[in-house]
């Protein structure tokens, strides 16, 4: 048994720009500020490892708490959003979308990756750093469905992963020891706290 402790961080506010691909979007204004109070409270100091998805936004949430705890940020795919389709899509599309993708964990209506899939992919991640590391404190910076995939297997809750999902705040975080839910990924109390 690794006894690692894992820490599962949504990124921060995102600025969203129709003209580039979502993998590359960077934090708004909100986000900015958001990812300076995770890297102030006390609630992280622990930690001995960081993890980011590859995409920008995943990066730029953890980016001053690496620099204030002086540790490396290892960017690794496994942890990225569920693969999407190029369109850019409203925010009522948007969400349409991720309804279905959530309520049929098989859907690939966009030409992306489905529910079941991104899971895989994610928990194959968590694997590789179960496998590679013992003690640790991890922290995993990554996304809302993502993350609600992964909670939603955990808790064994699949019967409304579009609310965990929506549910699912900005810098919203929970934590994992031992595969035990220790704190949900959608409680929103005392964010940093």
């Amino acid at each position: 048994m690794s006894n690692n402790i894992f820490y599962f961080i949504r990124h921060a506010e995102t600025q969203k720009d129709s003209s580039v691909p979502s993998i590359r979007w960077g934090l708004s204004d909100a986000g900015e500020k958001q990812s300076q109070e995770i890297a102030i409270a006390n609630t992280f100091n622990t930690i001995d490892i960081i993890i980011s998805s590859e995409e920008e936004k995943a990066y730029a949430t953890v980016k001053f708490l690496a620099g204030k705890l002086e540790k490396n940020v290892l960017r690794m795919s496994e942890f990225n959003e569920m693969v999407r389709g190029e369109k850019f899509l409203s925010k009522e599309e948007f969400e349409k979308l991720k309804r279905e993708k959530l309520e049929d964990l098989d859907c690939k209506k966009d030409g992306g990756e489905s529910g079941r899939e991104a899971l895989a992919r994610f928990e194959n991640g968590i694997k590789e750093l179960d496998d590679a590391y013992e003690n640790k404190t991890i922290m995993i910076a990554s996304h809302g469905t993502v993350l609600a995939l992964y909670f939603a297997k955990l808790g064994n809750t699949w019967n409304d992963i579009y609310t965990r999902w929506s549910r699912t705040g900005f810098c919203a975080w929970g934590r994992v020891a031992d595969g035990v839910v220790e704190r949900d990924v959608t409680n929103r109390d005392e964010l940093y706290k």
